[in-house]
């Protein structure tokens, strides 16, 4: 007894440290869970005091929803593609970077500042440069173009491209981080042994980058599957539905069409989606992490 008393007494600073960490995840997302859960089960407007429970009929009707599944999958749509080419593109660069180039430091400071600039700024610098900039631009060379945004075929790409313009800067950085922990004796030996710059990458870099991998595949692929306010500033999730994605339609169903009962039901399947991306994502780079 005296044991536990004097390992409780040691521990007491570590554990008041924790609380205030502990109350403040609690009240800003246990809570709201938990609230938002039971608003789930009725059909609150989102205004009124009262509140009417109809059961499971919010969750029944989502399953029915055709809209739901439609910017479900752009959103996914959108989260793929934007996690491979910000990932590929990233790895690229912070090979080049990582490298003797000249100015290496002035280019990973170019390539970082686009991820400095606020969603929102950026969402309204590239409509602006969709619809005057580069259209008056290529009219010099004879091309007549329109924006991307406008076009039910293009819009989701035009997207893409901006996110991926503002993404790249975080996981390139991560990923030079990574590549100056690899000793340069692994590469050096792989040299020795006759391994073009290929193989070596191939059999020495990418190994060893796998934690960096992970890391950034799950950060951007969970960030991506939240886009909200990049769409709400460009598009708003037109053309014709066709870049509206899960949040976006949450946030019209909860408070343009005032059914918050029914927004909270997609707020909780949504949130049942992100756990389960996340847990099949972190198990299948950890098992990629020892193959490799």
């Amino acid at each position: 007894m005296g044991t536990l008393k004097r390992a409780l007494q040691r521990e007491i600073w570590y554990i008041l440290f924790l609380i205030p960490g502990i109350l403040l995840f609690t009240m800003a997302v246990i809570v709201p869970l938990v609230v938002g859960g039971r608003y789930s089960f009725s059909n609150w407007d989102g205004i009124s005091q009262k509140l009417t429970y109809i059961g499971w009929e919010n969750y029944v009707h989502a399953v029915q929803d055709a809209d739901l599944w439609s910017s479900l999958g752009n959103t996914f749509k959108y989260a793929i593609i934007l996690t491979l080419l910000v990932n590929v593109l990233a790895l690229f660069f912070a090979l080049m970077l990582d490298s003797y180039l000249p100015l290496r430091n002035l280019f990973r400071t170019v390539f970082f500042l686009p991820s400095v600039i606020s969603v929102v700024l950026t969402g309204y610098i590239w409509s602006y440069n969709y619809s005057q900039g580069f259209p008056k631009l290529l009219a010099y060379f004879g091309l007549d173009v329109t924006s991307p945004l406008g076009n039910p075929d293009h819009a989701l790409f035009g997207l893409i491209v901006v996110a991926v313009w503002q993404g790249i800067g975080p996981p390139m950085i991560i990923y030079i981080a990574g590549l100056q922990g690899i000793p340069g004796e692994l590469l050096e030996s792989a040299r020795i042994d006759g391994a073009g710059a290929f193989r070596a990458f191939r059999s020495v870099t990418l190994p060893l980058l796998a934690p960096s991998i992970t890391i950034n595949m799950l950060l951007t692929l969970t960030g991506s599957l939240k886009v909200f306010d990049l769409v709400y500033v460009t598009t708003n999730g037109g053309p014709a539905f066709s870049t509206e994605v899960i949040s976006t339609y949450i946030y019209k169903s909860a408070f343009s069409s005032f059914k918050a009962g029914y927004g909270m039901a997609l707020s909780m399947i949504f949130f049942v989606v992100l756990v389960l991306v996340t847990i099949i994502q972190v198990s299948f780079f950890r098992r990629r992490e020892v193959d490799m």
